[in-house]
C-alpha cells in the first residue's frame, strides 16, 4: 500500500470536479491551518484540523487519481506521537506538570503582536497522527480490489 501510487478512478476524467477541487482543496487546507493555529485559545486544534486535511487530501485523490503527499501517510504517525509526547515531557523534566503549556507574545511588523503557546506543538503532533492515520485508513479502503481472490473463495 503506497499512498503516492496513482490509482485510476472513474471520477478522474470529470473536468468540472478537477477544476473545482483545486480551489476547494486550497480553501479546506487554509481553514484547517486556521483551526490548527487557533486551537489552543479557541475551538479547534490538531484533531479537527487533521480531519479537515484528510478530507482535502481524499478530495484531491478522487479528483486526480494521485496522492498529494509524496510520503507514505503512516510515516507521519510516529513523528506526531513523538512531538506530542516531547511537548509534554519537556515541562515535566523542568519540574512542572506534564503537558504544562508555556506562552508569550511576539511582535512583528507584518502581524503586530500575537500570542504563541507551546500547546501548538502538541496540537501539531496530534495533527500529524490524525492525518497519517486517517489517510492510511482511507487509502486502505480505496485500494481494495473486489476482483481479487483469496484462499477459500470459490
Amino acid at each position: 500500500m503506497n499512498g503516492s501510487s496513482p490509482t485510476t478512478a472513474p471520477l478522474t476524467d470529470d473536468p468540472i470536479l478537477r477544476s473545482v477541487s483545486r480551489a476547494v482543496f486550497a480553501l479546506i487546507l487554509l481553514f484547517a491551518f486556521l483551526l490548527l493555529w487557533r486551537g489552543h485559545n479557541a475551538p479547534g486544534g490538531g484533531f479537527i484540523a487533521g480531519l479537515m486535511t484528510v478530507g482535502a487530501l481524499i478530495l484531491h485523490r478522487i479528483a486526480t487519481g494521485t496522492s498529494a503527499l509524496r510520503v507514505d501517510p503512516l510515516r507521519l504517525v510516529p513523528w506526531g506521537l513523538a512531538l506530542a509526547f516531547l511537548t509534554g515531557l519537556v515541562p515535566y523534566l523542568l519540574g512542572r506538570p506534564f503537558l504544562k503549556s508555556a506562552y508569550g507574545y511576539i511582535t512583528t511588523p507584518l502581524t503586530g503582536e500575537f500570542e504563541w503557546a507551546s500547546a501548538l506543538l502538541f496540537d501539531f503532533g496530534v495533527y500529524l497522527v490524525v492525518v497519517g492515520g486517517g489517510l492510511a485508513i482511507a487509502y486502505a479502503l480505496t485500494d481494495v480490489d473486489p476482483q481479487e481472490r483469496v484462499e477459500g473463495d470459490e
